[in-house]
């Protein structure tokens, strides 16, 4: 998602803050490297091309820090909520750690607070499946990363209901994505370069444009119904409802 050819991508601008004073995740940063006796944090951020002058991009420590500490906005919001309202909160959690992380956290906090049950089929064989298909959550929640408008002071939230859950994600569709026709269109238009090319360079995604289509596929084969893609107050949501299928089978304990 991009807005229009005017717009700047400030994930690609440069950290005030000293590079000496960053602490690093060593370890995500370890793993990525093509080094193979890694030395060296700011060996890994020439190679990726993040850093000048001891300086480095918004993406690159959006990527690597260890901890958020400079960009409110860039936390995520993520909570359980009683029902099928955001009245009453029964869990919730502020993900302040790297964006690279954060997708798989985000991704244990869903599953701690929803079901993965056992469908066993007349031919004996068993198959283990979530209220939600993981592939398309983990598509919906890089997605929602990768593609928010980082100049909007909002958080990317995501609420848990009973039935549903929402990813939102600051920031409209960019005037060339049609969102009635936003399957069929497969087109990669990119608000954040930089983040997208670190993304892109650490295999974390491909840049074909079919991450909609991939989506709506995982909740098919799944059990659950088409997912919606809306924009609300300034966000673009989507929206998953549970598997018809899981409803009904044995639960397995978290």
């Amino acid at each position: 998602m991009k807005e229009n050819s005017s717009f700047q991508d400030i994930t690609a601008s440069f950290v005030d803050t000293p590079l000496k004073e960053i602490a690093f995740d060593e370890e995500l940063i370890k793993k990525y490297s093509s080094q193979k006796d890694f030395s060296d944090v700011r060996d890994f951020l020439h190679q990726i091309r993040q850093i000048r002058d001891e300086k480095i991009t918004h993406a690159g420590y959006l990527c690597f820090t260890e901890k958020n500490r400079l960009f409110p906005n860039a936390v995520i919001k993520i909570a359980r909520f009683d029902g099928n309202t955001v009245t009453t909160f029964l869990d919730r959690k502020n993900i302040d750690s790297n964006l690279i992380r954060a997708v798989d956290e985000i991704l244990e906090f869903i599953k701690a607070h929803t079901n993965e049950g056992v469908i066993h089929h007349r031919s004996g064989k068993s198959e283990k499946k979530w209220d939600y298909p993981l592939d398309a959550l983990r598509e919906a929640i890089i997605n929602a990363v990768l593609h928010r408008d980082y100049s909007d002071t909002g958080n990317i939230q995501v609420r848990i209901f009973e039935d549903w859950l929402e990813i939102w994600s600051p920031g409209s569709l960019p005037e060339e994505l049609d969102l009635s026709r936003i399957l069929y269109e497969d087109r990669a238009i990119l608000r954040n370069s930089s983040l997208a090319m670190i993304f892109q360079s650490l295999g974390l995604v491909d840049n074909w444009g079919t991450g909609f289509k991939r989506m709506n596929d995982a909740c098919v084969a799944n059990g659950n119904p088409e997912p919606i893609y809306s924009q609300k107050a300034g966000a673009f949501v989507v929206t998953m409802h549970k598997s018809i299928l899981t409803s009904s089978i044995e639960h397995i304990p978290h």
